[in-house]
């Protein structure tokens, strides 16, 4: 079925212990909510941790996805990488 948020590097996951739902974080800036519920807070929270996606972006703008994950998602199994590496040099 793919990919989700929650086997990405960068989320983490909790359990509201007032309505067992979870709710989740990325550390990469976007917001994690449900697609299917429309009203806020209740749109951040899910039964299940695969149930929550970006929806927005972390400049604040809605995250028009075309998949579960977004294209900073980072598997869980593999290691991270030191990004400062892959940046282009300015003299």
């Amino acid at each position: 079925m793919g990919f989700h948020c929650s086997d990405c590097a960068y989320s983490s996951f909790v359990v509201n212990e007032e309505s067992g739902l979870y709710q989740g974080a990325c550390s990469r800036g976007f917001t994690l909510g449900n697609p299917h519920v429309h009203t806020s807070p209740e749109d951040r929270f899910a039964e299940d941790v695969d149930g929550l996606v970006p929806l927005v972006d972390p400049f604040g703008h809605e995250y028009l996805r075309t998949s579960n994950v977004c294209e900073r998602f980072h598997r869980l199994d593999e290691p991270l990488r030191d990004e400062s590496r892959h940046r282009a040099k300015t003299d």
